[in-house]
């Protein structure tokens, strides 16, 4: 039976050579698909007149939309509408209605149906769960083992491109960081603004600009992955650690991308996107920014490194028969794919259109399932930490074998058990069936009229010996009561008859007790009337009286609402004059304090202005002997300018002599040049350092003029700060005496809106009562209304009985 659906549901969705793997797949990829299926079968295999064959290929045609599947039920027909393929839950769920249909329509679902269907629906799901369990718990093992194994290998590949890439910046930046290569612009040509083809020989260059282009070809040569190393100055010369390389016409080296990309830029170093060299293969450039000894800015060098090598490493770390790792640029450009070379250095979504590609280069870190170039894959990505991303893939089919194989064994495994299931309840229904015939012959005898059948009790057991026995008893029963039906029958017709004869003999009493109440009704109607009169008149005069004192009662209430009134607002009045002068009190005492406080902060202020005025003498006399050390500093630095002139002099001396010598006194002039720079160098920092000698001093002069006039200052202030402190002290005394004053306001204020609130409430209590009693006399008037209305009515019936 699982069989048999996996072949079904593999051919309505159109399965290829690679059935298995496809089978399981398209199981794992559509598990509603798989519960709903079991259904459509059984229903099949149950209730259609078709063998099973034939409707697994109708269900196909179906699915496909190629044809219409036809059955019959009463005369009538029904044609199956397209649908599409990748809904076939559809008709899972709709084909078991139409067989049921069907069914019921021939003959009805009976028991031994209902029976063998349970226990294979029971076998079925029961074996259908444990498989999918089971297939469930292989592939998130396989799926773990795959990823624990990529995880482990791209580490070890993120850590090896890692250090790839740093060992090329460290290289750039100790070639940049030379000083005799930063500093030799102007040992190398400049080719902006020359209109022809021209080469860039290393014989041509002067011997500064040799032994940098010896250092850049030792850094070329000292490693294979390196394809070219250069260097743009700022003036536009050209570096280059290729001999004999051309040069286009107007070549300018700060007007390529790399040289404006890397000084707009705030790092220093850095990394651009990968590209195709002259000569075919991807490169990317690792630039680096040169300053001279004070600083400034000088130009770029580059390194251009081959991924060659890379692409070679990851072609070596192929695990499995179709597992291989992929480099990818964080702008989508592929770096390294060994098992599609020519996809190299093509961006995906540009160059590339597949869209599992374009799937794996916008996934996160971690495993994600893309189809490359057809082929479902596992990939597993880790991205470093220069934004390339390496992803480890593998095809599902090598991942899941041995998950598809044990599967395929639990699944002949389950149709052997479902097949034994299905004879056990073959079994089990034969043995139920036989009874339920002979029982059901019976109940066809009843129901015809023949209450003289009767069975014995040979082949019955259980629950249908039970059945047996209550069909018997039903039989017996039926013949007693129709028994009993006609006696009662005949006792119905006496207690009729009799019946008749009681309601005559009624009839005739309820006319002579009518004639009696017509007679006692005009008797009573005469007392009640006179009642009646009485208890209308004295019922007018209590509503008079009633009317005139709910009048008194409303007027008093009006006057005392508007005392009420008047009252709560003098006294919210009052409450608003004591709430004032409280805060106008506390407002008092809060400048007292903060006018004592402000005497105290006066007092500190006096204190402080002593000491600033001894530290600025302090600071005075501090001046004073600076100004003493800088003129002393002032002399010395005159001794080292005189000495500096007597060694540049000296140097000079030297390469006019190391001149004369010729070829023989070469290395002596480059000694003696760089002692020259060196004088130069001292001379310009002695001049920098007297300059700034001379800054000092003027400063210092400052400084001390500064301190006399704040030391004047300083006893100015002292002066404002004694008046400050004397006018604080009087204003504290007048805020205590206002404030004494406010607070016998506040309490005379207290005391008048408690006796506004005592009589406020006498008024309310009073109100209260007299609304009470208008309440009082509103129901009472209510009453006499109503004690009128009945009299009149009252008087209406007695009419009415006069009448009668």
């Amino acid at each position: 039976m699982i069989i048999t659906l996996l072949l079904l549901l593999a051919m309505a969705q159109g399965a290829d050579d690679n059935f298995p793997a496809f089978t399981l797949n398209f199981i794992f990829d559509n598990i509603k698909k798989f519960f709903t299926a079991v259904p459509v079968l059984l229903s099949l295999f149950f209730f259609h007149d078709k063998p099973i064959w034939v409707q697994m290929q109708g269900l196909r045609r179906m699915v496909r939309a190629r044809s219409g599947d036809r059955t019959a039920c009463a005369q009538r027909r029904s044609r199956s509408r397209p649908v599409r393929r990748d809904r076939i839950f559809i008709f899972s769920i709709l084909l078991p209605i139409f067989s049921v249909g069907q069914a019921k329509c021939r003959c009805g679902m009976s028991i031994r149906l209902r029976i063998i269907l349970g226990f294979l629906l029971t076998t079925v799901v029961l074996a259908a769960g444990i498989m999918i369990n089971a297939a469930f718990s292989l592939r998130q093992e396989a799926e773990s083992s795959y990823q624990t194994a990529a995880q482990r290998q791209l580490r070890l590949m993120a850590v090896y491109v890692t250090s790839f890439l740093q060992t090329a910046e460290r290289n750039a930046a100790l070639l940049a960081q030379d000083q005799d290569v930063a500093s030799a612009g102007d040992a190398f040509p400049t080719y902006k603004n020359v209109a022809v083809k021209s080469l860039f020989r290393h014989a041509d260059l002067s011997w500064t600009a040799r032994r940098v282009l010896e250092k850049f070809t030792r850094l070329d040569k000292g490693y294979a992955d390196y394809a070219e190393v250069y260097a743009g100055y700022l003036d536009g010369n050209y570096a280059s650690s290729i001999d004999n390389a051309e040069v286009a016409p107007g070549f300018d080296m700060t007007k390529r991308p790399w040289y404006v990309a890397r000084k707009a830029s705030p790092d220093v170093y850095g990394i651009s996107e990968s590209y195709r060299s002259y000569t075919g293969e991807m490169v990317f450039a690792v630039t680096h920014k040169m300053f001279d000894a004070d600083g400034n800015f000088t130009g770029v060098l580059g390194v251009d490194v081959s991924l060659a090598g890379l692409s070679a490493r990851f072609k070596e770390l192929n695990f499995g028969q179709t597992g291989y790792f992929m480099l990818i640029e964080h702008t989508g450009r592929i770096l390294s794919d060994p098992k599609h070379p020519d996809a190299a250095g093509n961006i995906i979504g540009q160059d590339i259109k597949d869209p599992g590609l374009e799937a794996l280069q916008q996934a996160k870190d971690g495993m994600v399932a893309v189809s490359v170039g057809g082929i479902p894959m596992l990939a597993t990505l880790r991205t470093t930490e220069y934004g390339w991303k390496i992803a480890a893939l593998q095809a599902k089919d090598e991942i899941f074998a041995a998950t598809y194989r044990d599967i395929r064994n639990m699944g002949l495994i389950s149709a052997a058990i479902t097949i034994l299931a299905l004879g056990l309840s073959l079994l089990i229904v034969r043995s139920i069936n036989r009874p339920l015939d002979r029982l059901v012959g019976m109940a066809h005898q009843v129901a015809g009229g023949d209450l003289s059948v009767q069975l014995d009790g040979a082949g019955f057991y259980g629950e249908l010996a039970a059945l047996r026995q209550a069909l018997a008893e039903m039989v017996q029963n039926l013949k007693n009561m129709l028994q009993t039906a006609e006696q009662k029958s005949g006792e119905a017709e006496e207690q009729t008859r009799l019946a008749k004869a009681a309601t005559e003999e009624a009839e005739q009493a309820r006319q002579a007790a009518e004639r009696a109440r017509r007679d006692g009704m005009l008797t009573a109607a005469g007392h009640l009337e006179e009642v009646v009169a009485v208890i209308s008149a004295a019922a007018q005069q209590l509503a008079t009286r009633i009317e005139q004192s709910d009048t008194a009662t409303g007027a008093s209430a009006q006057r005392l609402a508007e005392a009420a009134t008047a009252m709560n607002e003098m006294n919210a009045t009052v409450q608003e004059v004591a709430k004032n002068a409280s805060d106008a009190s506390q407002v008092s005492a809060e400048a007292r304090a903060r006018a004592a406080s402000g005497a105290d902060i006066v007092g500190q202020a006096l204190s402080s202005i002593d000491q600033v005025q001894a530290v600025s003498l302090e600071l005075k006399e501090d001046m004073t002997r600076l100004d003493a050390h800088a003129q002393s500093i002032s002399r010395i630095m005159g001794v080292i300018s005189d000495i500096a002139d007597q060694t540049n002099l000296l140097a000079l001396n030297a390469a006019i002599e190391a001149a004369r010598a010729g070829e023989a006194g070469r290395g002596f002039a480059v000694v003696a040049d760089e002692v020259r720079k060196l004088a130069e160098k001292t001379m310009t920092a002695t001049k920098d350092v007297g300059s700034a000698i001379q800054a000092i001093q003027e400063s210092a002069d400052k400084s001390v003029v500064g301190m006399d006039n704040a030391l004047k200052e300083v006893q100015t202030a002292t002066g404002f700060a004694s008046q400050s402190g004397e006018a604080l002290q009087q204003i504290v005394s007048h805020v205590e005496a206002a404030a004494d004053q406010v607070r016998a306001i506040a309490a005379a204020s207290e005391e008048q809106s408690s006796a506004s609130e005592e009589i406020n409430q006498s008024i309310v209590q009073v109100n209260a009562i007299a609304a009470q009693t208008t309440e009082a006399m509103h129901q009472a008037a209510a009453a006499v209304t109503h004690l009128t209305e009945q009299a009149q009515r009252l008087q209406e019936l007695i009419n009415e009985m006069q009448q009668s």
